[in-house]
């Protein structure tokens, strides 16, 4: 049995939020999916800090919203100026990994920029805000930037780990972007985004 429901009543309690503010529909999605098994309890918990986060910005906020390609974004928004998709990497590594560690995170961070980025104006990345996230040099490229030599790196990182969901969406290699990583501090409720070089103009249209 979760206990996702009390790390709702509690967040909502910190942020002061009345009636929920309109997120129930978020609230249950997210317990729904961890009651099933579906989703861990922490990953939830991180999302649904970034979901009240952009809401509280005037976006209206999904979760595990399903993309054209199939994939689930962890949390999808939408307002009139922009899009915005955020994936929440916790820092997990599968067991036969683990001596591959900082390869393996990079690596997913490479997957998940290719598999998601294009599907939104804006595509942050977010972790806890202890965490580091390691991020493969030619995403830290502007994309106009970046050589084919970048490209074939970045696909083969994302095939690396994953190749059977990889194979579909190696074309998106050339466009992969990560806008910004956003650091999910816990315990204050509260998301911190830092932009990453890469010139998109939206990132100014959500935090000025």
């Amino acid at each position: 049995m979760s206990d996702l429901r009390q790390d709702i009543v509690e967040i909502s309690t910190r942020l002061k939020l009345n009636s929920h503010n309109g997120l129930s529909t978020v609230f249950e999605r997210l317990y729904e999916e961890v009651s099933r098994g579906a989703i861990a309890r922490y990953h939830a918990l991180l999302q649904l800090i970034v979901a009240i986060d952009l809401h509280l910005r005037g976006f209206d906020v999904r979760v595990e919203e399903e993309l054209p390609t199939g994939f689930k974004a962890d949390v999808y928004a939408e307002s009139p100026c922009c899009s915005v998709i955020v994936e929440v990497e916790t820092g997990y590594i599968p067991q036969e990994w683990i001596l591959r560690l900082e390869d393996f995170i990079a690596s997913r961070v490479a997957f998940k920029a290719v598999a998601y980025s294009i599907d939104s104006d804006i595509f942050i990345l977010a972790i806890p805000s202890h965490l580091r996230l390691l991020i493969p040099d030619p995403l830290l490229k502007p994309i106009e930037e970046r050589d084919e030599l970048d490209i074939s790196m970045i696909r083969a990182m994302v095939t690396r780990y994953n190749r059977n969901q990889a194979t579909r969406i190696g074309w998106r290699a050339q466009l992969a972007r990560i806008d910004a990583i956003g650091y999910i501090n816990v315990e204050e409720a509260i998301v911190e985004y830092i932009r990453l070089n890469n010139r998109n103009v939206k990132l100014s249209m959500l935090w000025g």
